[in-house]
């Protein structure tokens, strides 16, 4: 940074208050007046796509709560470093019923000075990222279980557990492996739901040849209701 930033912490608790502010009121230039015009995000958003991701979201959510802390942060000269925790919550109201949606990230971002000598943020990199969205009066509790990081190449675990007893319940399930969206929007018709004889899903799974960022999703459906989970799996080539 061309010059230094007095009281780091102070500096940044503001920049992220003021964020989840203008975010919680749908302010969509109150949220990007504070991004670098060169903002560069992991799965590959600039700040024109990062604006269209954000209409497209608050477009098919009636309602998004958005509460967040800074974690911890660094000092490194040209930058400011923190880790940033968040977490949403919201409904979505369509011919379908009603959905309700919480969802976490944990945020790597990397901030600089504006010629102005204002914070802004130029670099973003999701570290965690999980979101979980129910329908009905009764909807399945879904225990996921599968690693944050997996190796090119490799296999892994998967585990989707219903924790209630299924009994003579028709359960129906499925699990989809997809690239990581800018959207928490999800169709859930299109899930192919098979009907499951225990209660979860249970696999191994293979991960990517190449680097990147996958959603994984397992949805669940009874009687008394819908249940889907999701998470970012990061695949990498660097030791985990």
């Amino acid at each position: 940074m061309a010059q230094a930033v007095e009281d780091p912490e102070s500096v940044l608790n503001r920049w992220l208050e003021q964020q989840l502010t203008a975010a919680n009121a749908q302010d969509l230039e109150g949220v990007l007046e504070s991004y670098s015009p060169f903002f560069e995000h992991q799965d590959g958003l600039d700040l024109d796509k990062t604006r269209a991701a954000l209409i497209s979201v608050w477009d098919n959510y009636d309602t998004l709560r958005y509460d967040g802390q800074l974690e911890d942060w660094e000092d490194r000269g040209s930058e400011l470093v923190a880790t940033v925790a968040i977490t949403i919550t919201g409904e979505q109201v369509s011919e379908r019923g009603s959905f309700q949606l919480t969802g976490s990230q944990l945020l790597r971002n990397r901030y600089r000075l504006d010629a102005e000598g204002y914070l802004v943020l130029s670099q973003q990199e999701v570290l965690e990222e999980s979101t979980t969205l129910v329908s009905g009066e009764d909807p399945p509790t879904v225990t996921l279980r599968l690693p944050e990081r997996v190796a090119t190449g490799s296999t892994y675990r998967l585990e989707a557990i219903v924790q209630e007893p299924i009994r003579d319940t028709l359960l129906l399930g499925t699990v989809i492996e997809e690239p990581v969206s800018s959207q928490l929007y999800l169709d859930t018709s299109a899930f192919p739901l098979e009907p499951l004889q225990a209660g979860g899903i249970f696999r191994q799974a293979d991960a990517p040849t190449e680097p990147g960022s996958d959603w994984i999703s397992v949805m669940f459906v009874t009687q008394g209701g819908l249940t889907l989970e999701s998470r970012r799996v990061t695949v990498t080539n660097l030791p985990l």
